[in-house]
């Protein structure tokens, strides 16, 4: 799981700010710290899906001391900012694992994976990523694109390709 840092700051009569100093124009901004957070792992996500749909690698992540050595950084944690983790996990292709879960459980899971129209499998998958992105703030990016989004990738390639082809 890789692991952004953003660095969240505000200045007098101003809203909470946030940006990722290893992604370029990724940032955010909300009234209250939460707000903010919330925003930016958003904005994180959009980014991520934006490059992975462009089929371009994320910048690595720095650590934390790495990031303390830029002197951009260093400037705003001086200013006041500070320091909060942004977990990015990608969803991609399914793999079979084996589980032990009480049967009394394994029933309870199976009933309400039927109601919801849903096999035990993605329940259990979408249970997991909710509790995921819940407990620990993690961004979830998909690595592969719905069928619309396909379509308009294309058509956007298409119309970019038209508008650079010599007249």
């Amino acid at each position: 799981m890789e692991k952004y840092a953003a660095i969240i700051d505000k200045d007098k009569d101003s809203a909470y700010g946030v940006y990722f100093p290893d992604l370029i124009g990724c940032f955010a901004a909300g009234d209250t710290e939460d707000e903010a957070l919330d925003n930016a792992r958003i904005s994180l996500r959009m980014y991520a899906e934006d490059l992975v749909e462009t089929g371009q690698a994320l910048p690595r992540a720095r650590t934390i001391h790495e990031l303390r050595a830029d002197r951009d950084v260093r400037e705003s944690l001086d200013e006041g900012g500070f320091f909060v983790l942004v977990p990015l996990l990608f969803s991609d292709k399914k793999r079979r694992v084996n589980v032990m879960l009480e049967p009394s459980l394994i029933a309870a899971i199976d009933d309400v994976a039927r109601i919801s129209g849903t096999s035990r499998s993605d329940y259990l998958a979408h249970a997991a990523w909710r509790a995921i992105e819940q407990e620990a703030g993690a961004v979830k990016v998909r690595t592969t694109l719905s069928a619309s989004r396909k379509k308009k990738s294309a058509a956007t390639r298409n119309v970019k390709a038209r508008s650079l082809a010599p007249a």
